[in-house]
């Protein structure tokens, strides 16, 4: 069978025993049309190099959007247009997923979860983020990290939902468990698996090996306009298999790590909040009625003593919203006891998340973790450091650089490095649970020998 003249190609293509490809129904639309592929292109409002592709059967997964712009710009019927999207979508579409008529696209992946309703400050970071995405013009990779509680996860979220209208063909979510109390980080293949399902991929059409899954992940995303954000990654190479590779795409990724190893990624660190934003985040969080009589100095206080650390700033207001014979001195008072013990509120608790980032620490690096934590000062230099460590101020550089990554220390200016005042109470509860008291010990004995006073602010 041949499809020669433009007077009756509408009764060939509608032969049930046709096997057309969806580069023959365009060519063959398109000359019906009288219209050249410039021409096509210019109508629908896609590029002219699209349209080649898609008449020489060059795209494996087109997006719905242009095919449906596509049939618009030819003028194409309720029938001729089922049949364009059903040949577009291949043999692996599902037919459930049309609507009632058989001519609906596919259910476009909304998975975002809610926001986070007491979002508070984060303007520079958010505007940063929303200008990466609005204004890129290829692929574009953002990696947010910080300290555990930090509120990574709310700043992705709420970027995302801001961006929703830049990519209309969808925003996938995916927890990748990188540190996940009782779960191990997701298998990147088992990622790619669930996402290629989601995007319309059948079970049995899966690849087995997982650089089948990327290339295949890849080729589905290529001419689509969908935001991905993984949450939570463990490395670059959990990470590394879900980037992809069209030009529309964008990919928001959270971790405790600074992901330095991911090619072509902006990165953005996030601190704990100022005073101020902190205040507001406890005030929306617990209520104005909660906090309607309490001295501003007593918020900032509470606030101070939650390490200005949303997660704790957060469980701090949830405890005094859920007790109401409790004032906000009375919270002050108890935070100002064990404030580690009182900063947990049901599922959420600042020590286990602090244990989880301790836990994926190696063993060399979870030593240097509690001896320095232990330190008696409340900032140290690299020469001190390998004065406690009892190595060399090389080597003590690369130990400290390592728990810089995992967001488990701070450095205040080159050189000068200090714990949160949250992970040094995490430190000491850890000394409890350890037979470390020895180590300390010999630390404090090192420090005291060695130096006598803090060693000078320059590098060595």
């Amino acid at each position: 069978m041949t499809i020669s003249t433009a007077s009756a190609p509408t009764e060939v293509i509608r032969c049930p025993d046709a096997v057309l490809s969806l580069g023959t129904l365009l060519r063959t639309w398109r000359k019906r049309a009288l219209l050249t592929q410039e021409q096509l292109a210019e109508r629908a409002g896609l590029n002219v190099r699209t349209v080649r592709r898609l008449e020489h059967d060059g795209l494996q997964q087109p997006r719905t959007r242009s095919i449906l712009l596509l049939a618009e710009a030819l003028g194409l019927d309720g029938e001729e247009r089922a049949m364009l999207v059903a040949v577009a979508r291949g043999p692996q579409a599902s037919p459930e997923r049309d609507d009632a008529a058989g001519t609906g696209p596919p259910p476009i992946p909304r998975q975002l979860p809610a926001g986070v309703a007491a979002f508070v400050g984060r303007r520079r970071e958010l505007m940063a983020l929303v200008d990466y995405y609005e204004n890129a013009n290829a692929m574009t990779v953002v990696a947010i990290d910080g300290m555990a509680g930090v509120g990574k996860t709310a700043l992705a979220v709420h970027a995302a939902h801001r961006l929703t209208s830049r990519f209309p063909d969808g925003q996938l979510f995916v927890d990748l468990h990188g540190h996940t109390e009782g779960m191990s980080p997701v298998d990147p293949g088992d990622a790619l698996a669930r996402v290629l399902r989601t995007l319309g991929v059948l079970d049995e059409c899966v690849p087995e090996h997982v650089d089948d899954r990327a290339a295949l992940y890849r080729s589905v995303l290529a001419e689509r306009e969908v935001l991905i954000v993984l949450d939570n990654a463990a490395d670059e190479d959990q990470v590394r298999p879900l980037l992809p590779a069209g030009p529309g795409c964008g990919l928001i990724v959270t971790s405790r790590r600074r992901l330095i190893a991911l090619d072509g990624t902006r990165t953005l660190s996030l601190d704990v909040l100022p005073p101020k934003e902190a205040v507001a985040l406890f005030t929306r969080t617990a209520g104005k009625e909660r906090v309607t009589d309490a001295p501003s100095t007593v918020l900032v206080e509470i606030v101070e003593r939650c390490g200005l650390l949303p997660l704790a700033i957060r469980i701090a207001a949830v405890q005094l919203q859920a007790r109401s014979t409790w004032s906000v001195g009375h919270l002050l008072n108890r935070l100002n006891d064990d404030r580690l013990a009182e900063l947990t509120a049901g599922p959420h608790s600042v020590a286990a998340a602090l244990d989880l980032s301790f836990q994926r620490l190696s063993e060399d690096q979870r030593r240097v973790y509690r001896l320095l934590g232990s330190h008696v000062g409340t900032e140290f230099g690299v020469t001190e450091a390998a004065t406690a460590l009892d190595t060399t101020v090389v080597r003590a550089r690369r130990l400290l650089d390592r728990l810089l990554d995992a967001h488990l220390l701070q450095e205040s200016t080159p050189c000068r490095y200090r714990f949160h005042d949250l992970v040094r109470d995490h430190v000491t509860s850890l000394l409890h649970r350890t037979d470390a008291v020895d180590d300390l010990q010999g630390v404090r004995f090192r420090v005291v020998k060695g130096l006598g006073e803090r060693a000078s602010r320059s590098c060595v």
